[in-house]
């Protein structure tokens, strides 16, 4: 009820609204798998009323590739940033972070594939600027190996380590996170708005979410989905509070 009201009150009177949104665990339910995790087609149908407002802009920020990101999303007039946002694109946007090149990750993605036998279950996933190693299916006793494996390799690579949801991904050290890259797109999306009095928006659920907590804080409503401890200002239960809040927020929008 506090996070309804601040909104209804923030947006009331002609603001306009950035609002930056993880996809995994945010947009859809966490699953098996990564390809089981697709947009439901009135979640779809809510983000293109947002995304094609006057006065809205509306961002996907996620671990997922780039083109991933977009096919599963495929809305024009949304902003996507991939690979924790080292790759940006959308709205007449363009990024990639000059220290991030797939040719530093082709070693490391040779070094995972040669452990992958001893890890039964485990799951690489190449996104060009990182790789991902999923043990979700892993079984529980082999879980600790799957860590000691991941620190030795980004140990021996010199790369960063990003820890989520049963993945590691393996990505350049370059000095960028989500946080970094959603004060980039909200700085460049807040500038194409109509009216002066705009309002920042970040949902996610992940670890990796809470450096764009931090990074937003004072300057944004942050939203963390789940119970997990968290730098965000408030929190909702779910994938269902979360589209309930959008569709709110798309119905004040557009009135």
């Amino acid at each position: 009820m506090r996070l309804l009201n601040r909104l209804d009150r923030e947006l009331g009177d002609g603001a306009s609204l950035v609002a930056i949104l993880d996809y995994d665990g945010t947009l859809t339910p966490l699953v098996a798998t990564p390809g089981q995790a697709r947009l439901a087609p009135s979640v779809r149908h809510t983000l293109a009323r947002l995304a094609e407002g006057e006065r809205t802009r509306l961002a996907i920020l996620s671990g997922r590739g780039l083109a991933d990101l977009r096919a599963r999303v495929a809305l024009p007039d949304v902003v996507y940033g991939g690979c924790h946002g080292l790759e940006i694109a959308g709205r007449h946007l363009r990024f990639r972070h000059p220290g991030a090149r797939p040719s530093r990750l082709t070693a490391t993605r040779r070094a995972l594939v040669a452990s992958l036998p001893s890890i039964p279950g485990a799951r690489l996933e190449w996104k060009g600027l990182a790789v991902s190693l999923h043990y979700r299916r892993v079984a529980p006793e082999t879980r600790p190996r799957v860590k000691a494996i991941a620190a030795r390799i980004v140990r021996d690579r010199g790369l960063a380590l990003v820890p989520g949801h049963e993945v590691f991904d393996f990505v350049p050290r370059v000095g960028w996170n989500k946080g970094r890259a959603a004060r980039w797109i909200a700085r460049r999306m807040a500038r194409t708005l109509p009216t002066r009095r705009r309002v920042v928006l970040y949902v996610g659920d992940d670890t990796t979410d809470e450096s764009a907590f931090e990074a937003l804080r004072g300057r944004a409503v942050t939203i963390c989905v789940g119970t997990k401890p968290t730098a965000a200002e408030y929190r909702v239960a779910g994938v269902r509070e979360v589209q309930a809040l959008l569709r709110r927020m798309a119905s004040a929008m557009t009135a």
